[in-house]
């Protein structure tokens, strides 16, 4: 089974690559990862095209990283959302309170430098 998330660096920010499923067991890994980029003053990026599923867990997490990113200053971009992850948040009109990209070189080129 492989690594539920792949981090690298990009010119504007940290990337975070979900892979597999995002529940109730992969979240506490996902919102570790955004607290110590947050903590380091990093903007980041969280690519969504390997997600096969989304809970409502994963769900409450996104938004919950978007406002935390807010409320710090830096800037949060999702990249590439899985047909799953787009059907839910476009479902739950979360469009709004999510800034989705079509991929991880949008999602930079939206970060302010």
């Amino acid at each position: 089974m492989p690594e539920p998330l792949e981090v690298v660096s990009g010119a504007h920010a940290v990337i975070v690559r979900v892979i597999g499923r995002l529940d109730a067991k992969s979240v506490p890994a996902l919102l570790a990862r955004c607290a110590e980029v947050r903590a380091n003053g990093r903007n980041l990026i969280v690519n969504l095209s390997r997600v096969e599923f989304i809970a409502s867990s994963g769900v409450g997490t996104l938004l919950s990283v978007a406002e935390e990113f807010r409320k710090a200053g830096r800037t949060v971009r999702f990249a590439s959302p899985s047909t799953p992850v787009l059907t839910v948040i476009q479902l739950l009109n979360l469009e709004p309170f999510l800034p989705i990209d079509a991929n991880e070189q949008d999602a930079e080129r939206a970060i302010p430098a």
